[in-house]
């Protein structure tokens, strides 16, 4: 079976990999095609694509939106999209602002609790990439703050946490559209994480192509429950190990897969938004 792991993060954004070692590590690891699914940016994607002609691994443009449903943060991901389309590479633009605001915000809560760190240097840990609360976590780790990332998240800056500040992202079903104008397939992310039946109703009445039925949260029966969902309802179906390079990922690297028939789908979805977009 030829596999596909479409759930993946690099230096761009919060991953501790550069997206040529990513694309080395998949074609070790028998990965036919690959998705860099980075937060909020598709900057990775570029080189990723040049190292997967070196190393025979199909590359897919990708990338994983923070949006707010039902006042909260949701995360889709885009995927195929056009990687030149005004539009989305605007939304994007404002997306990292919103980053970098709520991270400011974060730094001043965490200031407000005791901790000695500022804003210059989340900066100097982040460096190039999307700004994200895991280099606040990473500094703080650091400095002796905490014995674990884990343990920052679920004391300061995890939703509701003291240091946590609240951005106010677009909305879930906006994203969806400006994802299907870029040509683009938006995939529900990880939902055995957040969403109850009732949420999966509002994202198929909101246009959502399809839904992130393997992910390393997902023990057998979520994944049999989220499939027969998808089958159903007639939705795409994608998955994978939301790698981070962190030290547990690599177990879920190779392993936490779907089969290429499901990336083949993604594509030919694509391709029909793109084409009904040129006969507008």
């Amino acid at each position: 079976m030829a596999k596909a792991d479409l759930h993946i993060h690099t230096l761009a954004s919060d991953g501790k990999c550069s997206p040529e070692e990513v694309v080395r590590l998949a074609a070790e690891n028998n990965l036919s095609t690959i998705a860099i699914t980075d937060h909020d940016t598709y900057k990775g994607y570029f080189k990723a694509r040049e190292a997967g002609d070196e190393y025979g691994v199909r590359i897919i443009p990708g990338v994983e939106i923070t949006t707010d449903y039902n006042d909260r943060e949701c995360h889709i991901l885009a995927y195929a999209f056009d990687i030149g389309h005004s539009g989305f590479k605007q939304k994007l633009a404002e997306q990292r602002l919103i980053r970098v605001e709520r991270s400011k915000k974060m730094v001043k809560n965490l200031n407000k609790l005791g901790f000695d760190i500022d804003y210059d240097e989340v900066l100097g840990e982040a460096g190039a990439a999307n700004i994200s609360r895991v280099h606040i976590a990473r500094l703080m780790l650091k400095k002796g703050y905490a014995g674990s990332i884990q343990e920052v998240f679920d004391r300061y800056l995890g939703n509701d946490k003291p240091g946590y500040f609240k951005s106010d992202y677009t909305s879930a079903e906006d994203v969806i559209s400006l994802i299907h104008e870029a040509g683009g397939v938006a995939i529900l992310a990880h939902p055995g994480l957040f969403y109850l039946w009732e949420d999966l109703r509002f994202f198929l009445n909101n246009g959502i192509d399809g839904i992130e039925y393997i992910h390393p949260t997902h023990n057998f029966d979520l994944q049999k429950k989220y499939k027969t969902w998808a089958e159903n309802f007639k939705l795409l179906i994608s998955g994978g190990s939301d790698f981070h390079g962190r030290q547990r990922d690599y177990y879920h690297f190779g392993n936490v897969t779907v089969d290429e028939s499901y990336a083949d789908a993604i594509l030919a979805k694509a391709a029909n938004y793109k084409q009904s977009e040129m006969k507008k």
